[in-house]
């Protein structure tokens, strides 16, 4: 393998590794700011699905049952790291780094949305509940 070959997977290794970076530090400051009241209701940003829109008290519990999911994102980030890192260390060429990047993606596609499935289940427990919070 030629020198810039390997400074080129390098470079692009460190570019997928930080998508995951990217996304956890979003997904634990949305919902710590969710969580915490900071962040209220709207239609940008946050867990925004027709049960967690529905009342404040649903928002509030959305994100705190997410944040609770924060050490799944930091395994989550682990990991790829790790796998990368073995890509990069084993020489694969840069498709090998653009397949491990591209599961990579799938893998924090499937993260996201099982913290919106808790989310949302978290959200619906508040409204089953006639007090309006979850026991």
């Amino acid at each position: 393998m030629k020198p810039d070959e390997h400074l080129h997977i390098v470079i692009l290794a460190a570019v997928w590794a930080l998508l995951p970076v990217i996304i956890s530090a979003v997904l634990v400051v949305v919902s710590w700011q969710g969580a915490s009241g900071r962040l209220k209701r709207n239609k940008t940003s946050g867990f925004r699905t027709p049960t967690t829109m529905r009342s404040d008290q649903a928002w509030i519990a959305a994100h705190r049952a997410a944040l609770r999911l924060t050490p799944l994102f930091v395994i989550m980030t682990v990991a790829i790291w790790g796998v990368l890192l073995e890509t990069v260390w084993h020489g694969s060429s840069v498709t090998g780094i653009i397949v491990v990047g591209l599961g990579s993606a799938a893998v924090i596609v499937a993260v996201v949305l099982f913290a919106a499935y808790v989310a949302g289940r978290a959200a619906k427990s508040v409204d089953d509940h006639h007090d309006g919070w979850p026991q």
